[in-house]
């Protein structure tokens, strides 16, 4: 491993006298990125030095951002320099403690003095929030930027790669963008609720791989009867469930009888026909199936209560407890042998897995109190590049990362077999592991990654353990297979009308449905003898409505 080390550094060290990060590193001309300047790579340059003309001064933008602890110095960091040099940018951050950004940036977007507001605000926004601060006349609408290539260069290079347009989502009711969107793209995050389980348990048993809801049940009686840790006690947990972080195994098994991850809580139809999926036949199959696990005890009862903490905790008990979950990966456990399997088959032939299509999201505005409102927006697309995505994670390039073109990567391997190589990482990843470092923006603010990226990331053999690789496989298997319905989309563009609904119902039917399989699990609740009544709670709620309110933005942006 040193000596691969080594030969990367070799490599680099015949250029880095001329690398001044994504593209070339002269002294930026007066002109502002164009789509003509940009390198191969997506990451933009200013071309050579200009001979005819001094440098024009940098444009200064004021910038509110949350305290990160990580970063060391926000106008020192290596990755604000980069931004600055590329852009002919002087930032100013205003930094605030990250407990209560959010509020604060609210109640100045909302009530606050124009006067008062910095130029560019990186935080994360929602579109309700959006459209309430350009109601108050606080930011401003950036919807011709995005229409003029030149001007969106690298944004417009990011929708090409992607190969489909991720900012079709950030259009307002009003028929305008007022963010700049992070946007990442990563196999282990399309699929969420991937079902893991402990595979030398399954092979002690004599059992092949669950394929069928059936199957799963049968194994994890097994498991429950079976002391297989071999401490001479049966605590073992056929399937680890919690709150927040290890809820998926909801979705999981739910998947066997209805699709689990729709818009809102509704599914649509191939024919593009909304409805809501915990108000089906099949939704109420679903969790009769789950109540028999959480009666039998082969879903734990405190995964109703247990948090993430207590979770992990069980995950890493010395004497091994725990043989299913679903996660998006196995990171919980430091043991090599916990694999993934397919969804289960149901017994009516459904398998689905829950997906997460990448998607934008908003975390950059610039106010209404910026004077050069071009220079705001250059930071913006700036931040969109390939570059600045890289780096927001990994660092700077040449020191922590580099582009797999520019090193030898022979015997090196890709996270995703079948992926070309895209960038090698030379310092372990240091910059996300360190307490405090000065070399990225930790991915605060917009930042983007894509396939081309995330999957083509390559690795020396010795530094990756069966754990990753399993993850890795994990992460190649659910996309391959790619259960999901044909439409699925990750968000919808309300109408404010439509919105002050959303808001008055939606909270109400999810807090009502959650409880009401909560209890059902802990044996409060006959469901047989209560779905009815459930169903008529459900319309009395205003299901109809709210599920007609997303039909009609499902049609305004899909049919």
């Amino acid at each position: 491993m040193k000596q691969k080390l080594i030969a990367l550094l070799m490599v680099l060290c015949l250029s880095l006298s001329l690398l001044a990060g994504c593209g070339d590193g002269g002294k930026t001309t007066t002109e502002a990125p164009t789509e003509a300047n940009k390198d191969t790579q997506g990451a933009e340059t200013q071309g050579a030095e200009s001979t005819e003309a001094e440098p024009a001064e940098p444009d200064k933008l004021t910038v509110w951002i949350a305290e990160n602890l990580k970063v060391e110095d926000w106008e020192t960091n290596a990755q604000t320099l980069w931004l600055e040099e590329q852009g002919n940018l002087d930032l100013e951050f205003i930094t605030m403690p990250s407990a209560d950004y959010a509020t604060k940036v609210g109640v100045a977007l909302t009530v606050g003095n124009v006067e008062d507001l910095p130029d560019v605000i990186l935080g994360s926004f929602d579109a309700s929030k959006l459209m309430e601060y350009a109601d108050a006349g606080t930011i401003v609408p950036l919807t011709e930027y995005y229409n003029d290539p030149e001007k969106s260069p690298n944004i417009h290079q990011l929708i090409e790669t992607v190969g489909y347009d991720y900012t079709k989502t950030m259009y307002l009711p009003d028929g305008n963008i007022y963010s700049v969107a992070a946007f990442s793209q990563a196999y282990g995050n399309e699929y969420p609720h991937k079902l893991w389980i402990y595979k030398p348990w399954l092979d002690a048993l004599g059992e092949e791989i669950p394929t069928t809801t059936e199957d799963f049940y049968r194994v994890l009686k097994k498991v429950k009867e079976t002391d297989l840790n071999g401490n001479g006690k049966h605590d073992e947990i056929p399937m680890l469930g919690a709150t927040k972080t290890y809820t998926g195994y909801f979705k999981a098994l739910m998947n066997s009888f209805e699709y689990s991850a729709g818009i809102g809580g509704n599914n649509i139809t191939d024919d593009g026909e909304v409805y809501a999926a915990f108000a089906t036949e099949e939704w109420k199959k679903g969790l009769a199936y789950m109540e028999k696990l959480f009666d039998e005890g082969l879903i734990i009862s405190e995964a109703l209560t247990m948090d993430a903490t207590q979770a992990n905790a069980l995950l890493k008990n010395e004497e091994h407890l725990v043989f299913s979950m679903a996660y998006y990966n196995a990171s919980g456990v430091d043991v090599e042998d916990y694999v993934v399997i397919l969804p289960l088959v149901g017994p009516d032939g459904v398998q689905w897995a829950s997906y997460s299509q990448a998607s934008a999201s908003p975390r950059f505005v610039v106010t209404a109190n910026c004077k050069n409102v071009d220079a705001a927006f250059r930071l913006g697309d700036l931040l969109s590049s390939e570059c600045a995505g890289i780096s927001s994670r990994f660092g700077k390039e040449g020191v922590d990362w580099a582009y797999a073109k520019d090193v030898d990567i022979t015997g090196f391997i890709p996270a995703i077999e079948g992926w070309d190589p895209s960038i090698v990482l030379l310092d372990s990843d240091s910059n996300w592991q360190a307490e405090v470092q000065n070399n990225c923006w930790r991915q605060s603010g917009v930042y983007t990654l894509t396939f081309g990226i995330t999957n083509g990331r390559m690795y020396d053999p010795a530094t990756v353990t069966q754990h990753t690789m399993n993850n890795f496989a994990s992460q190649k298997l659910y996309q391959d297979t790619a259960l999901h319905p044909k439409y699925d989309p990750s968000k919808l563009v309300f109408t404010e009308e439509e919105l002050e609904v959303i808001a008055d119902v939606e909270t109400t039917l999810t807090n009502y449905y959650t409880e009401f399989y909560a209890n059902v699990f802990a044996g409060n609740i006959d469901l047989d003898k209560e779905w009815d009544n459930y169903l008529a709670e459900l319309d009395k709620m205003g299901l109809d409505e709210w599920v007609a309110i997303y039909q009609a933005a499902f049609d305004r942006m899909y049919k």
